[in-house]
């Protein structure tokens, strides 16, 4: 799949790495070219990111209809124009590659919620960093044994959704970070309905929020 067959008003998930810093973002591809995507202006803070930094690396992914993920390399993302207004222009000569479901757009977040284990069913305090569909990614003061990283049952509450959501997963990775917390990643099993649904909602009201920022940005 060539980068160009992404349809417009698709949603894809960006990562941009230098050394050891990383940063990631969504972006909503408002027309499509042979080799790359117009988007809407990507932001930060309120100012347009400038992706001319030397050295860095640019991926690019995007999941279809069909649940499957795609990746792409060597991409390179420049401010340009599209029918007269500002965006980001993205593009790549490379074809994608099929990647697992972490290329799957994530909803950054710093959500408290509760984790507990099978083997003593003791509840942990957990942040969660970021989730999408079928992931989950969050931090805690103490580390999990990893006998017990398969389940675990995830527990927070969305308050402004009026929603308690309750996760089976299985913890996949996890490494000890520099100021004494504990990261993992874990994969959701058999995600429900009722968390399809709040994750897409999450989704499509990020999408509305970067275009009408965009469209705030092309008519200043």
């Amino acid at each position: 799949m060539k980068v160009g067959e992404i349809p417009a008003n698709a949603t894809i998930q960006i990562r941009v790495m230098k050394g050891e810093k990383k940063f990631e973002c969504l972006a909503v591809v408002v027309a499509t070219r042979d080799d790359g995507l117009f988007l809407t202006p990507i932001k930060h803070d309120g100012q347009l990111i400038d992706f001319s930094s030397p050295n860095i690396q640019i991926l690019v992914f995007y999941v279809n209809s069909d649940r499957q993920a795609f990746g792409w390399s060597g991409c390179r993302i420049r401010k340009d124009t599209y029918q007269g207004k500002l965006c980001h222009v993205l593009t790549t000569k490379r074809d994608s590659v099929r990647v697992n479901r972490r290329g799957e757009p994530r909803i950054r977040t710093e959500m408290n919620a509760t984790l507990r284990t099978l083997s003593d069913d003791r509840e942990r305090e957990i942040v969660v960093r970021n989730y999408s569909e079928n992931g989950i990614g969050f931090v805690c003061a103490k580390s999990i044994s990893e006998r017990d990283w398969r389940p675990v049952t995830i527990i927070y509450e969305d308050r402004l959704q009026q929603l308690r959501v309750v996760l089976r997963a299985d913890i996949l990775r996890g490494i000890e970070l520099p100021n004494g917390l504990f990261k993992y990643g874990a994969h959701i099993l058999q995600p429900d309905e009722a968390w399809t649904k709040y994750v897409q909602n999450k989704l499509a009201d990020i999408r509305e929020r970067n275009q009408s920022e965009g469209e705030a940005g092309l008519n200043t």
